[in-house]
């Protein structure tokens, strides 16, 4: 969590630099190009889970022949993964021009789209090589701090370097390439610690996976990829139509309100991510009612979380953007309510699939999401003719809403805690979570709007408190005598009794 607000504040500063030397045009251009290669890596979304899962019980009986055929198996699927990438993103040169609405202008700008292309596809392909299969291991040992830790140290050292390179040489080539460097230094250093601690998975092994256990795999990768391309291509197919239809001035001012998406999205990876595991045991230990009262405190967990996001960027990000890089960058509302609603919903989505992926329910609705890319994309290209920006941010709104979160539920209801007659107290649970992100909402704007404001930086960081600090009162309140609200202070007050007994 530290790291990821280190990460943020580096952002801001590397993107405040880079709007006040390159402008719109290369940051709509380099948000397209790296929207389009995310789709050209859905590829990978299935292999890392399914590998990752496979690792875990030879480490737990460690068995390093096992693990070693693994990896090295691993290996030869990033090779060619990065071989099918940088093929597909070669032969999709010819298709720029209609992916992007002001192609034939930025030649006048001196800008080289198919140079640039080239450049986000070559970091692309080295994501996965110089040894970026090695992580793996570290993953499934559970120390993934380490990998983070290199990661922050790339993010601090890259940041640094971008704004010097920006502020002096105002070269976007020189930018990219640091990204590509930082790629691979990443890489590298991962596999170096690998190597130390691990160092018998680069031994040399005649053993294969066998062709039902490499079936096996590519039946659960398929599942996995299914699942998880969903929420890439929803968020790739928004920048590609506000590229096609609006242009890349629209897609530069998007960026700049889709950080914020994303990096609640990381934060929310943070929160979620470390229960996952617990959250299987729990599961097949078959402590059935233990689990559910589990699953209602996340609900609230999750409400309070995607609340006090939804509600803070919109009453903060316009006045944000306008004290940040100028009024010129604001999109007006309904844009950031719209926006709100989004990671609202993007909460809800983490923690439906932590709980469907912890019980094993990979199968049941591994369609689902195909609807949901169709609804975005008919939705969003249908709304950006009449309503612009914000159509193709209720593309995406729908297309979670109408699949996601009305029928995981059910599922996980149905086959995970096999209590269907419970789903009706689940829906009523978060049609008052909404009911209070309504009034929470309705009680910020008002005190944001009229108080403190048009102070510059102090508005921005007193009504940012303020909403962290009033939105959870609120639901803490509305819960407190309620179970959830008691199961809460049951386990808050045992972990603080095992912290006094450690102490």
């Amino acid at each position: 969590m530290g790291g990821e607000l280190v990460g943020i504040i580096l952002q801001f500063v590397v993107r405040t630099v880079f709007i006040h030397t390159l402008g719109k045009q290369y940051l709509g251009i380099g948000s397209v190009f790296s929207n389009i290669l995310s789709m050209l890596s859905l590829a990978e979304l299935g292999v890392g889970s399914a590998i990752l899962y496979k690792l875990y019980q030879p480490i737990a009986e460690e068995d390093q022949q096992r693990i070693t055929v693994l990896m090295h198996f691993y290996r030869r699927v990033y090779r060619w993964i990065g071989l099918v990438i940088g093929c597909i993103g070669l032969l999709m040169i010819p298709v720029l021009p209609y992916l992007v609405k002001d192609y034939g202008k930025l030649a006048a700008l001196q800008i080289n789209p198919v140079f640039i292309f080239l450049l986000y596809l070559f970091r692309t392909i080295s994501s996965y090589l110089f040894f970026a299969y090695k992580r793996a291991i570290i993953k499934a040992n559970q120390q993934e701090y380490i990998v983070n830790l290199v990661k922050l140290g790339g993010t601090i050292i890259s940041s640094i370097v971008q704004i010097i390179l920006l502020s002096t040489a105002r070269d976007f080539t020189l930018y990219v390439g640091v990204l590509i460097l930082t790629t691979i230094g990443e890489n590298i250093a991962i596999a170096i610690i690998a190597n130390i601690r691990y160092p018998f998975i680069n031994e040399k092994d005649s053993e294969r996976l066998s062709k039902e256990e490499i079936k096996g795999v590519v039946k659960d990768c398929y599942a996995l990829m299914i699942y998880k391309m969903n929420g890439v291509v929803l968020k790739a197919t928004d920048n590609l139509v506000l590229s096609s239809f609006l242009g890349l001035d629209y897609v530069a001012l998007y960026s700049n309100y889709y950080i914020f998406y994303t990096h609640m999205g990381t934060i929310m990876n943070r929160v979620y991510g470390s229960v996952v595991h617990s959250l299987g045991n729990l599961h097949v230990t078959n402590k059935g009612h233990k689990e559910y009262d589990v699953f209602i405190l996340m609900n609230f967990i999750t409400a309070v979380i995607g609340a006090t996001a939804c509600i803070g960027l919109f009453c903060v990000a316009d006045e944000l953007i306008d004290v940040w890089v100028g009024s010129g960058w604001v999109l007006q509302q309904p844009f950031s309510a719209l926006m709100g609603l989004e990671i609202y919903t993007l909460a809800v989505r983490h923690e439906l699939s932590r709980f469907r992926n912890s019980m094993g329910l990979f199968q049941q609705a591994k369609y689902r999401p195909v609807a949901g890319m169709v609804i975005n994309l008919v939705v969003s290209v249908i709304l950006v003719r009449y309503w612009g920006i914000c159509g193709v941010l209720v593309g995406t709104i729908a297309a979670d809403w109408l699949t996601i979160v009305w029928y995981d539920p059910i599922i996980i209801h149905k086959y995970g805690f096999k209590k269907p007659e419970y789903i009706r107290g689940y829906f009523v649970r978060y049609a008052a979570y909404t009911l209070l992100l309504v009034l929470s909402g309705a009680i910020c704007y008002l005190i944001c709007t009229h108080v403190l404001s048009g102070l510059g930086w102090l508005s921005v960081v007193a009504h940012t408190v303020f909403c962290a600090l009033l939105v959870p009162l609120i639901y803490i309140l509305a819960v407190w005598n309620k179970p959830t609200g008691k199961f809460a202070r049951a386990m808050l007050m045992k972990i603080l009794r095992k912290k006094r007994q450690t102490a």
